[in-house]
């Protein structure tokens, strides 16, 4: 009857009882023992399997469908929601860790899916209709549209909820080698080329889940979901912050090749990298084009005549011998230390850095490299034993900060700071408890925002705010 009255004309009461009564069916054919055929043909409905859901899946290969109201947005923050007709569901695929990815760049854990149930009375038999969130924005009813109801939120608290990416912080740190199937570059959505690339890059002892919330209110935003789509950088921050950088680098030509296959690189090139803490290090790094300057703050005998092997060799280049990634023309620099941090000095820190448990072996560019080999290459130099650990290189005195500080950006790139004091108003005299202003600031920037909190501000309003006004003005600026 609420179909039949929504054919004819907009009625927002008819709306509310057609997706309560839509509701209650659903709860029918989703609880149980998992038979959607046999339910839906007992309740005198068919399932719609004429099409896929999103990334190439179909309806059988979902684990779970969940209501989006049922979904907990503990730590993602508020719901981001359009009304409309429909019941806002969570589709997941599990995703095992030995099972290959259902698309190149695919989340670890599983895949969730943005999806809306309809149960469509045009047809002779009512047929159940789950259609992919953002991709239709409304649906017919009779002669009319009807907008669907899509929540944005439900699919991003899931992931997490799902995921442990966020949960193995502080075992990243001390035993990153057991977490490389975690490490990676990863898209939140399928690929589209008609939308410009968001890179977030976390920080020491965290993981992707620092930017939930900042996330999640972007993806509330129509502007965003429009224009951008969003890339995560996972890796062991117990390694040295130039190793991870290079495989940054290597995951990122990786997805730009991907890219290129899928078609034209205009919106690709237009890439935005956010950094957070020696995420904003890692990112910085790789923007730079530092000719030999890295590699003379640690070895100052030529490449070609270190007494290393070939693997060996190849590595050291890609880490110390490299050339500036070509796509990111904007970055973010939130509470990067780009000079170290004095507290890695301490001997409570120093400690703590000396119980991570690095792997003996790298792979770097797929050239691998024992720590070892690296550790002599360097001492052929006549230089000591250099920190390999992520703490380590945190050292203001750690040489590659003024191979850094000294290397000019790729030509091109437009970059902004992000600055936490803690909340106390010190400005320029500021720290966020763990990197000082003087180690965030950076000369050149297009703006520069002090944040009133410490060195975690990613989820701070006025850190939501400060992006979103960036990626606003990327926007407008091309």
């Amino acid at each position: 009857m609420a179909w039949q009255e929504l054919s004819r004309k907009p009625s927002s009461q008819a709306r509310s009882k057609y997706n309560g009564a839509v509701s209650k069916l659903f709860d029918q054919l989703r609880c149980g023992v998992r038979d959607w055929e046999g339910k839906a043909t007992k309740m005198g409905t068919v399932l719609d399997r004429s099409h896929t859901l999103g990334t190439g899946l179909k309806l059988e290969d979902l684990d779970a469908l969940v209501p989006s109201s049922q979904v907990s947005l503990k730590g993602v923050g508020q719901r981001h929601a359009d009304p409309g007709i429909g019941v806002p569901l969570v589709g997941w695929k599990t995703n095992p860790a030995l099972e290959k990815r259902r698309f190149e760049f695919a989340p670890p854990t599983g895949i969730p899916l943005n999806l809306t149930a309809i149960l469509d009375f045009s047809t002779a038999t009512p047929t159940w209709r789950f259609l992919y969130g953002g991709r239709v924005p409304e649906i017919k009813i009779g002669r009319r549209s009807e907008a669907l109801a899509v929540d944005w939120s439900a699919p991003v608290a899931l992931y997490w909820q799902m995921s442990d990416l966020d949960d193995v912080d502080f075992l990243k740190l001390f035993l990153p080698t057991r977490f490389t199937d975690h490490a990676g570059l990863f898209f939140a959505t399928p690929y589209s080329g008609e939308k410009i690339p968001v890179v977030f890059v976390h920080g020491l002892n965290s993981s992707p889940g620092t930017y939930k919330a900042l996330y999640n209110d972007l993806i509330g935003e129509k502007w965003f979901r429009e224009k951008y789509q969003v890339l995560f950088f996972s890796y062991p921050t117990g390694i040295a912050w130039p190793y991870n950088a290079a495989e940054f680098r290597r995951q990122l030509r990786r997805a730009r090749d991907y890219a290129s296959k899928k078609g034209s690189l205009t919106n690709w090139n237009k890439m935005v990298v956010v950094g957070h803490s020696m995420g904003g290090v890692i990112s910085r790094a790789s923007l730079v084009d530092p000719e030999d300057r890295f590699y003379k703050a640690s070895y100052r005998t030529p490449l070609k005549k270190l007494q290393v092997s070939g693997s060996t060799r190849r590595a050291i280049e890609s880490v110390r011998l490299y050339k500036p990634l070509e796509s990111p023309s904007r970055a973010v620099f939130m509470a990067a230390p780009h000079q170290g941090s004095p507290m890695a000095d301490r001997q409570l820190v120093t400690w703590i850095s000396s119980i991570i448990r690095l792997p003996k072996t790298l792979t770097i560019d797929l050239a691998t490299a024992t720590l070892d080999e690296i550790s002599k290459a360097i001492q052929q130099g006549g230089q000591t034993r250099p920190p390999l650990t992520s703490i380590g290189t945190l050292s203001p005195k750690y040489r590659p900060y003024r191979a850094l500080a000294n290397s000019p950006y790729r030509p091109g790139l437009t970059y902004h700071s992000v600055i936490g004091d803690r909340g106390k108003g010190d400005g320029k005299k500021s720290s966020d408890g763990i990197v000082p202003y003087w180690s965030s600031h950076l000369d050149g920037a297009k703006s520069e925002k002090i944040i009133p909190a410490g060195h975690s501000l990613v989820g701070h309003p006025e850190t939501i705010r400060e992006v979103s006004r960036i990626l606003k003005l990327h926007l407008e600026k091309r």
